[in-house]
C-alpha cells in the first residue's frame, strides 16, 4: 500500500515539476513551491529505499515532513513580503534533520532499540503538531494580509491544503493519543500511510495550481503572437505610407481617416485584452515592483532611446521572463510594448523639436528619439500628439 503511495507520489511530483519548468515563472512563491516538489520526490524516493532496506529503517523518512511546515511559511511570507529570510532557514528545517539523526541513533544502538515505539509515538505526534501549528498559522496570518493580495491562484493553494493538513492532523492526532492509551502502543505503518497519503494529496493541489498557471502562461504566449501580428501591420503601414507620401492632398487625407479608425480600433482591443489575463500567476505586489523596475530602465537608463530595443531586450535587461514583461505592460499598465515605448520616444522627440532650432533635420530626430525611419515617426507622433512634427514646431514657435 505505502509502496504504491509513493510510486504514485514520484510520479506526480515529476509531472507537476515538468509543468513548472515550461513555465519558468521568476516568482519567489512558484520557486518555493517547486523546491517544495523537489524535496517532496527526494522524500518519496528516500522512503521507497528505507522500505525495502527493511528492519528498523523502515520509517527512517517519517521526520522529514517536519519540513513541509517550514516550506508553507516561506511560500506564505513570500506571497506577502516577497521575502526569504536565509537565516531563519535553520530554525524552521533543522528539527526535521535532528528527528532523522535520533532515529538512526536509535536504531544503530541495540540498547536503545527498547525505546523506539516510544519515540516513533514521540515522532508522529510531533509531525502532526507542527504541520498542524503551521497550517493554522498560515490561514490566521494569511487572511488578515489578504487585501494585500490578489492572486486567487496562490490563495486558494495555500488555504486548501492547509485546511486539508488541520483536519487530518487532528483526526489522526487523536486516534494516535486513543490508541497508546488504549493498548500503550501505534501501528507505525497506518500512521506513515496516513503522512504519504497527505503528501500526495498536497502534490496533487500543487500540480492544479502549475496547470492554471501553465493555461495563463499560454494565453500570453498567444498574446504576445497577436503582437506580432501587429508589429507586421505596423511595417506593412510604414510601406504604404511610403507610397502614398506623392500622393494628391485629398487622397492623403482618406488614408489618414482610415489609419486613425484603425489605430481607434487598436486602443479598443487592449482596453479590453487584460481580461485574457484574469487568473495572472502574478500579484499586485509583484506588478509594482515590476513597473517600478521597468520606470528606471526608460526614466533613468532611456533604454526607449535604442532603435533595436524590444520586448525581448527589455525582459534580458531587466532580468524578467517575456510572459512576465509581457503581463505587466498587458495586465497592470493597460498598454502593450509598443504603445509604452512610443509615448516615451514621441515625448523625448518634443523635447529635440523645442530646442531644434533647425539644427536637426526630422530625419535625424527620428532617429534620436529611438525610431528606425521618418515614416513610422511621423506616423506615431500624429497618433499621440495629435499633429504632424512639421506642425508641431510652427504651433510651439521653434524655426
Amino acid at each position: 500500500m505505502i509502496e504504491l503511495v509513493l510510486i504514485g507520489l514520484l510520479v506526480l511530483t515529476a509531472a507537476t515539476l515538468y509543468i513548472a519548468s515550461q513555465i519558468k515563472s521568476v516568482l519567489l512563491f512558484d520557486r518555493i513551491c517547486n523546491a517544495f516538489l523537489v524535496f517532496a520526490s527526494l522524500q518519496a524516493l528516500f522512503a521507497l529505499v528505507s522500505i525495502y532496506a527493511g528492519g528498523n529503517y523502515t520509517f527512517m523518512a517519517i521526520p522529514f515532513f517536519l519540513a513541509y511546515g517550514p516550506f508553507k511559511y516561506y511560500a506564505v511570507n513570500s506571497r506577502i513580503n516577497n521575502q526569504f529570510s536565509r537565516k531563519s532557514v535553520y530554525v524552521h528545517f533543522i528539527p526535521s534533520f535532528i528527528f532523522c539523526f535520533a532515529y538512526l541513533i536509535v536504531n544503530e544502538f541495540s540498547f536503545l532499540n527498547a525505546y523506539l515505539p516510544v519515540y516513533n509515538n514521540i515522532m508522529f505526534l510531533s509531525v502532526f503538531v507542527s504541520m498542524t501549528s503551521y497550517s493554522v498559522w498560515a490561514l490566521l496570518y494569511g487572511k488578515a494580509k489578504n487585501e494585500r493580495d490578489n492572486d486567487p491562484l496562490a490563495r486558494k493553494l495555500l488555504s486548501f491544503s492547509s485546511a486539508l493538513v488541520i483536519l487530518v492532523s487532528i483526526v489522526s492526532s487523536v486516534y494516535l493519543i486513543k490508541e497508546f492509551l488504549n493498548t500503550g502502543k501505534v501501528n507505525p505503518v497506518i500512521f506513515s500511510s496516513i503522512f504519504y497519503t497527505l503528501a500526495l494529496f498536497l502534490v496533487a493541489v500543487a500540480f492544479r495550481y502549475k496547470v492554471y498557471s501553465f493555461i495563463a502562461f499560454m494565453r500570453s504566449v498567444n498574446e504576445e503572437f497577436d503582437q506580432e501580428e501587429i508589429k507586421e501591420e505596423d511595417k506593412l503601414s510604414e510601406n504604404l505610407s511610403l507610397q502614398t507620401e506623392n500622393m494628391p492632398a485629398n487622397a492623403m487625407d482618406v488614408n489618414n481617416e482610415n489609419d486613425d479608425l484603425h489605430n481607434n480600433e487598436d486602443v479598443i482591443s487592449l482596453k479590453t485584452s487584460p481580461q485574457k489575463y484574469a487568473k495572472s500567476a502574478l500579484n499586485e505586489n509583484m506588478f509594482e515592483v515590476y513597473e517600478e523596475k521597468l520606470q528606471h530602465f526608460f526614466k533613468d537608463e532611456k533604454v526607449f532611446l535604442d532603435n533595436d530595443m524590444s520586448l525581448e531586450v527589455l525582459a534580458e535587461k531587466m532580468k524578467l521572463s517575456k510572459h512576465h514583461l509581457t503581463q505587466l505592460f498587458n495586465v497592470y499598465i493597460g498598454e502593450n510594448f509598443n504603445q509604452y515605448i512610443n509615448k516615451y520616444r514621441i515625448s523625448y522627440s518634443c523635447e529635440l523639436l523645442q530646442g531644434n532650432e533647425g539644427e536637426m533635420t526630422m530625419e535625424e530626430v527620428a532617429f534620436e528619439s529611438g525610431f528606425n525611419s521618418k515614416v513610422s515617426f511621423n506616423r506615431h507622433f500624429k497618433n499621440i500628439m495629435g499633429c504632424t512634427p512639421s506642425d508641431y514646431t510652427k504651433k510651439e514657435g521653434v524655426a
